[in-house]
């Protein structure tokens, strides 16, 4: 019988590889719908539909202002001003299989 450390090892592991196929899949079904020109196409496993996810860039000024909050935040970090709250968290590196 595995352990819990062994079970969670092999599913990260699975998640990893199943992962990579399934994004090898949608871009091969994409560029399969861009070519027959649609947007949506319904399969007897269910609709896939292109959607269109919006990228901002933004000017200089808000750049340096999000820069500016970052210092910021590290500058109360590091005196005491900024608050945190540790909770447990899990952290997994598997070994190259």
């Amino acid at each position: 019988m595995s352990t819990p450390y062994e079970e969670y090892a092999v599913l990260d592991s699975k998640i990893r590889a199943m992962t990579a196929q399934k994004d090898e899949l949608r871009t091969q079904i994409i560029e399969d719908m861009i070519k027959r020109k649609e947007e949506k196409a319904s399969t007897a496993v269910g609709s896939f539909t292109i959607s269109k996810l919006k990228t901002w860039t933004y000017s200089p000024i808000v750049a340096q202002l999000e820069d500016d909050c970052k210092t910021r935040k590290a500058v109360e970090e590091s005196n005491g001003d900024a608050t945190f709250v540790e909770k447990p968290s899990l952290r997994f590196t598997g070994l190259k299989l």
